[in-house]
């Protein structure tokens, strides 16, 4: 069986785009049960986000070795409220994790799907740009204060600039429809992107530039993640990372009519 958490408080959450078609399609039954009340998870539970009390149980199914699946923001084609249309808008769907692992062998047309230019590496740069991710994560991490132990740790490693770029945040949301300057022009001139689960490790990458992450980041396949080598980084091509990541977030669509749970099952996550 498969228990989802949902966030019986607000019906207009984004999270029901999920649910509702999970709840449809998955090859077994369904129960739902409410994040606002309920704390101790069942084994092959979902949720969504870090809403209510979705990350005390994420840690409780890690810590108990329970199977989970989260879902959140994609990697490509995230919402924008101001132009939601069908199938113009994905979520990403992660297996006892809160990202996705690499997945190897993934074909490209998924990814092809978004027409991102691929740059070469561009080891040069004028600073380094910090990308914090959202407080939810860094609870996560147990890195309450990745911020400032990030800037203190690069200041002792290196004489670059540090530019903080913190989540561009408007609207009742977050993410690049509420950034006042793009993400890509603040990696014009950066040495490198130092994030510890932020999505702007793809932008970086796909400019060619170097990521630093955290270990339990989806980009530490092709990431650094330790900051010693700050001066020395490690740029890996990226183009198999990008098709599996492609192939692990899904449109309202392909969760209700079944897409989702094919393509889960083909790549035997599922």
């Amino acid at each position: 069986m498969l228990t989802i958490y949902a966030p019986f408080n607000n019906k207009n959450s984004k999270a029901w785009e999920v649910f509702n078609g999970f709840e449809k399609t998955w090859p077994d039954q369904v129960q739902l049960l409410d994040n606002t009340v309920h704390k101790e998870p069942v084994d092959n539970s979902m949720f969504w986000g870090f809403v209510n009390n979705n990350l005390e149980m994420v840690k409780k199914c890690e810590a108990r070795k329970h199977n989970f699946w989260f879902a959140d923001t994609p990697y490509f084609g995230r919402f924008d409220n101001k132009n939601l249309k069908p199938d113009n808008h994905y979520w990403r769907i992660c297996k006892n994790n809160i990202h996705v692992k690499y997945v190897p062998g993934c074909k490209k047309d998924r990814f092809d799907k978004f027409n991102i230019d691929l740059k070469a590496p561009d080891l040069k740069g004028d600073y380094i740009l910090v990308c914090p991710s959202s407080n939810g994560i860094h609870s996560y991490l147990d890195r309450h204060n990745w911020t400032n132990d990030t800037v203190e740790q690069l200041k002792r490693l290196t004489d670059r600039p540090i530019k903080i770029r913190q989540k561009p945040r408007g609207r009742g949301t977050s993410g690049p429809s509420e950034a006042k300057v793009p993400l890509s022009e603040d990696l014009k001139n950066a040495w490198a992107c130092v994030t510890s689960c932020s999505i702007s490790a793809i932008e970086a990458v796909c400019l060619g530039k170097p990521v630093f992450c955290d270990k339990k980041s989806f980009a530490s396949h092709i990431g650094n993640e330790n900051l010693q080598d700050i001066e020395n980084p490690m740029f890996v091509s990226p183009e198999d990372w990008l098709y599996s990541l492609a192939y692990q977030q899904f449109t309202p669509e392909e969760l209700d009519n079944g897409r989702a749970i094919e393509i889960l099952m083909d790549m035997q996550i599922l």
